[in-house]
């Protein structure tokens, strides 16, 4: 099952290659052609030395030189078009592996998401697949012409002269044992330098977002150690593999440089004794110095293919990971509205999650059974690690059910169409993520297809359009990530993107943590009179749920208890310890973040709870 998966994962990055495989095969085509070229000069210039210049055949050197000149030419331009063809290759090659692996990396189930660390994957998106790009550019313009010259030159030295030409042989077997020695020491160790560079990222991505946490507890100076101490890591680890990657180029010198003495040393005593001309060696010496600066590029690139070799197995670690969910059948149409009132819109049937570890490790959530009927307005409440955020990662198809399932209108979640379930399903998350841009175009993140009149309606649902006006209007620039707008302003504007196109449930994940009370009860009015049917909403505070038709009570992972609010005062411990804790039993008058006009509906008519 591994091999497969590693298989299809291979397949990926070759398939990336696919658009482009003719100039994988032009360009070492016109690349072998220069080398044919390179190596037929030597070889006449045995014929110049020995006939023109040692003949004192001034004509004869003349008459060669246009040959000359027009072999160098035509290398040239061979190598010319070689080098366009594998720069235009080698870019659209990693263009099209990055688009793919950008894509990959949005579908991927989000427990591998958080394993893998979003600095790790935008290292995989960014340098390996730079890495591999310089690989596939190198595939074209050397890897196939640097063998050839090796081998030519063997070759065409061979036919100059077979006693010398075996000192070269003698030297290969050395050759060959440099480099397998270098690639046996160096490629565990080019992974270890990537994983390095990803705990790099991490810390600089902490030491960015959380710069203000930093200076406001006086950490900066434990995060510049921190940050140095792993810089040091990742720099001993770069000198270690490059030590011995260096070690490969004086080997490969060494070795070819006491085989060229040997053949100048024998070579000599050969002209001495008439066996060989003096052009002949030269054109053997030039064979032997083509053959040494091939194998001094072969030996760059092995360093590259070995970097590439890690650079791929951590791409394909991405594409081994399954889908969370890509192409699904789309929800089929419910038919009758009847029985479609009558039924759940959703249920979980001892749904159960479990993030990671042993058998030992505690569940988030456990056995959580609940159905919510079209129109409902469900609350969910619990103290910091209950699971709140565990249940509705599991209704909104974030994580899968590890125990289980979840059912939207009868379908189990993981059945429905992604983009369809998002239109049914949306969430107003705590963290108010938004990106750069405009307004409108975070409100119509979920939909490009949203319209100026309903973005409107959105922010005024939202209690958000007053300070949208005052900046400039729906096509007012948001800095990345919001940091133009206040936490507060932030979480109106991600409800508004969740409200914009009605969905069938609105799940409101503790989105009035940064509003007054006033504000929080305003907008729950406005949504109740909207016509979004069912409604979620989870809290830290009694007061945002306590009308809401049935509040579910989470402890430790568990569901503590059920009912209304004057039900849960009654049977549930605690949630009347919540509700002690936040004055809500004592006082019935007071809302605690959604007051009366949450419970009586909106001026225009909304529906009571």
């Amino acid at each position: 099952m591994t091999k497969q998966k590693s298989r299809k994962a291979e397949n990926q990055i070759l398939a990336s290659a696919k658009k482009y495989r003719k100039w994988f095969v032009i360009g070492p085509v016109f690349k072998l052609t220069e080398a044919i070229f390179e190596l037929l000069i030597p070889t006449l210039m045995v014929y110049i030395i020995d006939r023109g210049v040692t003949g004192r055949d001034g004509a004869y050197v003349l008459r060669m030189m246009p040959l000359m000149i027009g072999i160098a030419v035509l290398g040239y331009l061979s190598a010319l078009v070689c080098q366009y063809v594998a720069s235009l290759s080698s870019q659209g090659f990693g263009t099209e592996l990055r688009n793919r692996l950008f894509r990959r990396m949005l579908d991927l189930p989000q427990k591998d998401a958080d394993r893998l660390g979003a600095s790790a994957m935008v290292n995989r998106v960014t340098n390996d697949v730079n890495i591999l790009q310089q690989a596939a550019a190198m595939l074209i313009r050397l890897a196939i012409r640097a063998p050839f010259i090796c081998i030519g030159s063997l070759i065409m030295a061979a036919m100059l002269n077979l006693k010398l030409t075996l000192i070269i042989l003698c030297a290969l077997p050395l050759l060959i044992a440099a480099v397998a020695l270098v690639m046996k020491l160096s490629v565990p160790l080019f992974g270890k330098v990537q994983k390095r560079l990803d705990n790099i990222a991490v810390i600089s991505r902490e030491n960015m977002s959380g710069a203000r946490v930093i200076r406001a507890f006086s950490r900066s100076e434990n995060e510049k150690k921190r940050f140095g101490d792993e810089s040091k890591e990742y720099y001993k680890a770069v000198v270690r593999v490059n030590r011995i990657s260096a070690m490969l180029n004086p080997l490969t010198t060494l070795i070819m440089n006491v085989a060229v003495i040997a053949v100048l040393w024998f070579g000599g005593k050969m002209i001495d004794s008439g066996d060989m001309t003096g052009g002949r060696i030269i054109a053997f010496v030039n064979y032997i110095s083509y053959m040494v600066t091939a194998l001094l590029v072969v030996a760059n690139l092995v360093n590259l293919f070995t970097k590439a070799a890690a650079s791929a197995k951590r791409v394909n670690e991405i594409f081994e990971l399954p889908a969370g969910g890509g192409s699904r059948p789309a929800a089929s149409p419910d038919g009758d509205n009847t029985a479609q009132d009558a039924a759940p819109v959703f249920e979980l049937v001892n749904a159960s999650l479990k993030y990671s570890g042993g058998d030992d490790v505690p569940a988030a959530l456990e056995g959580a059974n609940l159905a919510v009927f079209p129109g409902e307005v469900l609350g969910i409440v619990g103290i910091t690690g209950s699971g709140k955020t565990s249940l509705v990662s599991l209704l909104t198809g974030l994580y899968a059910c590890t125990g289980g399932e979840v059912r939207i209108k009868g379908r189990n979640i993981h059945d429905w169409d992604k983009k369809e379930l998002s239109r049914t399903v949306r969430i107003a998350s705590q963290q108010s993520t938004l990106f750069s841009g405009s307004v409108a175009e975070n409100i119509r993140a979920g939909d490009p297809s949203v319209t100026e009149d309903e973005i409107r309606e959105a922010l005024r649902i939202a209690q958000a359009e007053e300070f949208v006006d005052e900046k400039g209007g729906i096509e007012a620039r948001v800095e990345r990530g919001g940091a133009n707008f206040s936490g507060g302003q932030r979480q109106r504007l991600s409800v508004a993107r969740a409200v914009v196109k009605k969905p069938e449930v609105l799940i409101l994940d503790d989105s009035f943590s940064a509003l007054d009370n006033a504000t929080a009860s305003a907008m729950l009015g406005a949504i109740r009179g909207s016509g979004i049917k069912t409604l979620v909403i989870v809290s830290q505070r009694a007061g945002s749920v306590r009308y809401a038709d049935r509040i579910l009570v989470l402890d430790d992972g568990k569901c503590a208890g059920l009912g209304s609010h004057a039900e849960l005062l009654e049977t549930s411990e605690i949630y009347a310890e919540i509700c002690r804790l936040s004055g809500e039993a004592e006082d019935e008058g007071q809302a605690g973040g959604a007051g009366p006009a949450y419970a009586a509906g909106n001026a225009e008519g909304g529906e009571a709870l």
